[in-house]
């Protein structure tokens, strides 16, 4: 699964100063429809809450269950629909479907594994959590980590593979790239940017928020930031709409494996940019096709936001068909 939820660990730290006791709880498997996906997070302190594990329509019986004790160990795993229809509460998914659950108990004598985990998920490698329900042991490691393999997955030990966050790679500054990552943070994912132009650079505005991280314009020659970052879990957007940062980035692109490469253009500079990449840049037919553009959803967009969300969401359904 991916750790699409970060920023509500970010906020849990806040209650982590304050000494606060509170439940997390993590979304292990969806049956049928259900309104959140898999890895998603939920977080309550006995007063406040955090992120969903429904949408919003399960979340109060939630935690009447957690008030009156339902829940008596931890960690525990739970499925709305089966374990938790009793007493008189209906809690079932509107939409039909079902949701598994983790869910543990935090204390400021557990907080060194929430520690860990916050500092595993900001490092947006791939990493395994692996929890005993027997006695409550949690432990964090890394895919190459040899203890990875000394425990097999059982209705005891619960093993979570937390997969890298999907990453954009931004090439070149405009409005549209601006767009484009400030949704690609809301999305989940890992955005960067490079630029070579750096009198461009009063012109870009993606700060920090109390919620995401700032992105920060790497000025370096496209190609090699291309190659420095691609991984087969990267969408590589050219949105500078200028040869000389979108092809650079793209010839890198085309000849590798990320799961998404796109270009923003008329139809008529699109034919241009093949004709420059098979002719200039000796890419294969082949690999030409990996190619999305005209960039985004054909939703007639016409404004730079309007751009933005096409991109965002055809990678999206790039990401999700596979």
């Amino acid at each position: 699964m991916q750790l699409t939820d970060l920023h509500i660990l970010r906020d849990i730290q806040g209650w982590m100063q304050h000494r606060d006791s509170f439940w997390l709880c993590t979304i292990l498997g969806t049956y049928g429809s259900s309104p959140r996906p898999v890895g998603s997070l939920f977080a309550w302190n006995g007063s406040q809450r955090l992120g969903s594990i429904s949408g919003g329509c399960l979340e109060d019986a939630f935690i009447q269950k957690l008030e009156c004790g339902f829940i008596k160990h931890f960690p525990q795993v739970t499925t709305y629909g089966k374990d938790l229809v009793d007493n008189d509460i209906t809690i079932e998914l509107p939409c039909g479907g079902s949701i598994k659950l983790l869910v543990e108990h935090y204390t400021p004598s557990h907080y060194h594994l929430l520690n860990t985990f916050i500092d595993s998920a900001n490092q947006k490698r791939p990493f395994h959590k692996v929890i005993d329900l027997h006695n409550g042991d949690i432990h964090y490691h890394d895919d190459t980590d040899v203890l990875s393999q000394q425990s097999e997955p059982s209705e005891q030990i619960i093993h979570i593979h937390y997969q890298q966050v999907t990453q954009l790679l931004i090439l070149g500054i405009s409005q549209v790239s601006e767009w484009v990552a400030k949704l690609g943070l809301m999305a989940g994912f890992c955005v960067k940017i490079c630029d070579m132009r750096e009198e461009l650079a009063q012109s870009w505005n993606v700060p920090a928020t109390e919620q995401y991280e700032a992105v920060e314009v790497t000025w370096r020659s496209p190609d090699l930031f291309v190659e420095e970052h691609i991984t087969d879990n990267t969408a590589v957007l050219a949105l500078a709409h200028d040869p000389r940062i979108d092809d650079l980035g793209l010839m890198a692109a085309l000849e590798l494996n990320p799961f998404y490469v796109g270009a923003m253009g008329s139809k008529l500079t699109t034919q241009k940019r093949i004709k420059r990449l098979e002719g200039v840049g000796g890419i294969r037919k082949e690999d030409m096709k990996k190619l999305k553009a005209p960039i985004g959803l054909a939703i007639n967009s016409k404004t730079p936001f309007e751009i933005a969300i096409s991109v965002i969401a055809d990678i999206i359904a790039t990401k999700n068909s596979g």
